[in-house]
């Protein structure tokens, strides 16, 4: 077996072994694959196993930055693993996956994080759950009788992309959210150009939307003001003649819950997604943390995949800055690996990690101050 960039003489291959992981996809579809593939293949973002030369798995790679606490922080969304049927168990997706990590941490991401279709292959190679992405349904009535100012709207264009990524983080960033990350502006872009999608651009905000079978499906709505977000809302809610309901993957602290007058939302879809720290000290210092907060604590990490990142450390916060520093001894402190590091930076409790048997050591006074460094109801929106 070996594992390498996978060539784009290969894409049909690559393709058939997704088809018979996942289902056939229409040619339409087929090709908006391909393309993906080409543009990860040309940015060494998609690794495939061969045996024999002929493809049998594939991953790849795709080009994040993900928020924590307000901050983004650098995050290889790992999608699309396929690997064939035949060769399921032989052990091939655990070294493909080993390879996209290290592949991962050469190309400059601290983070990872992945949709599991199960998750003991991942956490076997240090992934843990994180957070959920819940999609809910609305009224479009309620959202249509929402009042407010006008707001200034103007359809957006594929010129528009960069404007649309600078909105988005700019929410991100001030609701100091834990979670979603941002798409590059050359796939949004892409979006753009697709006339089934809606997409409504604001001074602070945005809102993408397509017609499903019997409902409205919300891609994007975000906005730094109030005002804003109500508009944006009620240009979906317009349709509600057409369209009795939108669906829409919303945060736990998103404002709508707070918006609407009655119990106009239904939860219809709860998925688990999973993290994993590549460099555990640039994934501390590039994550927010609460300002005005302050702690010293000593941490032992052990990371099979990341022995010259394993080893003792003093974890500070200050005025909402985290740093990791190498130390000679973490006697008395908490010891963690791949998949405990990952849970406490996505807000995970120590008191639940040191139950289910991913941290060991540390007392009840320091599990506070740590908690409180990392406090965090992490969530998605969007799905990759």
């Amino acid at each position: 077996m070996e594992i390498r960039d996978l060539s784009p003489d290969d894409l049909d291959d690559a393709l058939d072994v997704r088809s018979r992981s996942f289902g056939p996809l229409s040619s339409g579809d087929s090709e908006q694959w391909k393309a993906l593939a080409r543009r990860s293949i040309d940015e060494k973002r998609m690794l495939g196993a061969y045996v024999g030369g002929t493809v049998v798995a594939s991953a790849r790679i795709n080009h994040f930055g993900q928020w924590w606490a307000g901050r983004r922080v650098p995050m290889a969304g790992i999608g699309g693993v396929v690997v064939a049927p035949e060769h399921r168990g032989s052990g091939v997706g655990s070294a493909l996956m080993h390879r996209v990590l290290e592949r991962s941490r050469e190309l400059g991401f601290v983070l990872s994080a992945l949709y599991p279709a199960t998750t003991a292959p991942y956490r076997s190679v240090g992934y843990e759950i994180a957070g959920t992405r819940r999609v809910v349904e609305i009224s479009t009535d309620a959202l249509r009788r929402l009042t407010g100012p006008d707001v200034p709207l103007r359809r957006a264009g594929a010129d528009d992309a960069a404007e649309i990524a600078r909105a988005i983080a700019a929410t991100s960033a001030s609701a100091r959210d834990s979670g979603p990350f941002d798409w590059e502006p050359v796939e949004i872009a892409r979006d753009l150009e697709d006339d089934e999608i809606l997409t409504y651009l604001a001074d602070d905000g945005v809102v993408s939307y397509s017609f499903a079978s019997d409902h409205y499906d919300v891609q994007t709505i975000t906005a730094s003001s109030a005002s804003t977000l109500r508009a944006l809302w009620r240009i979906v809610g317009s349709g509600s003649s057409v369209r009795s309901t939108a669906r829409v993957a919303l945060g736990p602290h998103d404002p709508v819950w707070w918006m609407l007058p009655d119990n106009e939302i239904t939860t219809r879809e709860t998925q688990w997604w999973m993290l994993r720290l590549i460099d555990a000290p640039a994934a501390i210092a590039a994550r927010g943390f609460p300002p005005g907060l302050e702690v010293d604590a000593a941490l032992t990490l052990s990371d099979p995949l990341d022995v010259a990142g394993s080893g003792a450390y003093s974890l500070t916060v200050s005025d909402g800055v985290g740093e990791l520093r190498r130390t000679s001894s973490a006697a008395g402190g908490v010891t963690l690996g791949p998949r405990g590091a990952a849970a406490l930076y996505s807000g995970t409790p120590l008191a639940s990690l040191r139950r289910s048997g991913l941290a060991e050591g540390g007392d009840a006074d320091t599990d506070a101050r740590i908690d409180a460094a990392f406090a965090a109801t992490a969530f998605m929106t969007d799905y990759f």
